[in-house]
């Protein structure tokens, strides 16, 4: 029987494919360049390919679902995902391995913006942070536990069994949608221009509300902090500290556990304090977080047990802000926009991530300082937007499309 409010366990399934995907194949990294005689650097390439390729991918896939529906965008993505990932496994160069990545990542993108718009179209009140908290847990846990998985994953079975496994996840999902999932999208109005102008007017109307960019600003920053832990924590955990390499994991999830926890906490909240107010706490906690962990660094403290603190603080300020971030956003929005704007929100984030990325590599981490810096940096930022866009009310009238 197909619903129009299907359970949440179906989209955070969808979910965390996608976001598996991202992460699952890194600790075979160093396997695959020598299998395909490739430099690290140019395996690496894999990972930079899916990031931008996820990212613009977002732009066609939720204006699309506002106009075709929400269903049938989620099953073609979810097939797209399960060609690209069969592709990563039958790979037998570096080219195919990345031009076959890129296909993963234009499927994989649906899951995360068709489920946060599914929720927005299915769920109302106090239920959509409640459910958005599971769908951001999801988006949480999946990256930093699936190189755990992958590392047994390579061990086992080889690094091509990570995409076999993530094309087995794919399919399983697609079934399930095809089963359970019915159509969750309001009615499109009629266009009434052509098929650019009412592209364009899909992004021109959702980034005239004052209060989606200024929230759609909080939770990009917010996911920005992680990046910039995910992306130099390595370094300073593993070359400088001398961490075990499997054991990085396990520091990953000092953030993405206590995440979870903010979230269920923000779950239990809503009804009783004002979802909009947890998202500046949220904020304040993850810089109080980074503030801390510069603290430890100025003192000399270079440890591992130094990182565990302010990690437990940003991931619990990240929990309290971003599924309330997220919800709020999408409900700025007219209904008929949810997808532009679910896309518009996850493509500014990944084109973030996928810069951080790059910069924080150029960065030394001789401590924890610098790290330190640049989480404090997007807690600071996540609180002006808003402070400036949020708390204060619109100035202008909602946008109407000409014609």
């Amino acid at each position: 029987m197909r619903t129009t409010k299907p359970p949440i366990w179906l989209l955070m399934s969808a979910t965390v494919s996608s976001q598996m995907a991202l992460t699952i194949f890194l600790p075979s990294l160093p396997t695959i360049a020598r299998d395909l005689g490739v430099s690290y650097g140019t395996a690496q390439l894999t990972l930079s390919v899916y990031l931008f390729a996820f990212a613009f991918a977002q732009l066609a896939v939720g204006p699309l679902s506002d106009k075709l529906g929400r269903r049938p965008l989620l099953l073609a993505s979810l097939a797209v995902f399960t060609l690209g990932s069969i592709c990563c496994a039958l790979s037998p160069t570096i080219e195919t391995l990345i031009a076959s990545r890129l296909i993963q990542a234009c499927g994989a993108c649906g899951g995360v913006v068709l489920g946060r718009a599914i929720v927005r179209d299915s769920r109302t009140g106090a239920e959509a942070p409640r459910a958005m908290g599971y769908m951001a847990s999801s988006m949480a846990l999946a990256p930093a536990l699936s190189p755990l998985l992958g590392g047994q994953l390579l061990g086992f079975f080889g690094w091509r069994s990570n995409f076999w496994f993530t094309a087995a996840c794919g399919l399983a999902v697609l079934v399930a949608v095809w089963r359970i999932l019915g159509e969750t999208a309001p009615k499109a109005a009629p266009r009434t221009t052509g098929v650019v102008r009412d592209y364009l007017d899909g992004f021109r109307a959702v980034l005239r509300e004052r209060r989606f960019l200024g929230l759609m600003i909080a939770t990009t920053c917010a996911s920005a902090g992680f990046n910039v832990f995910f992306s130099g924590g390595p370094i300073l955990l593993i070359q400088v500290m001398g961490v075990a390499a499997e054991l990085f994991g396990w520091f990953t999830l000092a953030w993405a556990g206590n995440f979870v926890l903010g979230s269920l906490v923000s779950s239990r909240l809503q009804g009783r304090v004002k979802s909009l107010l947890l998202i500046p706490v949220g904020q304040g906690i993850l810089t109080l977080g980074a503030v801390a962990m510069m603290a430890t660094a100025a003192l000399g403290y270079v440890t591992p047990l130094a990182l565990i603190v302010p990690l437990v603080l940003m991931g619990w300020g990240n929990g309290l802000n971003m599924p309330n971030a997220m919800a709020n956003a999408l409900s700025a929005v007219p209904a008929q926009r949810v997808g532009a704007a679910s896309a518009l929100m996850g493509f500014v984030q990944m084109i973030t991530a996928a810069v951080l990325t790059l910069l924080v590599g150029y960065v030394p981490h001789d401590t924890q300082m610098n790290i330190g810096i640049g989480v404090a940096v997007t807690g600071i930022v996540g609180l002006l937007g808003w402070w400036t866009l949020v708390r204060r009310p619109p100035t202008r009238p909602p946008y109407k499309p000409a014609g």
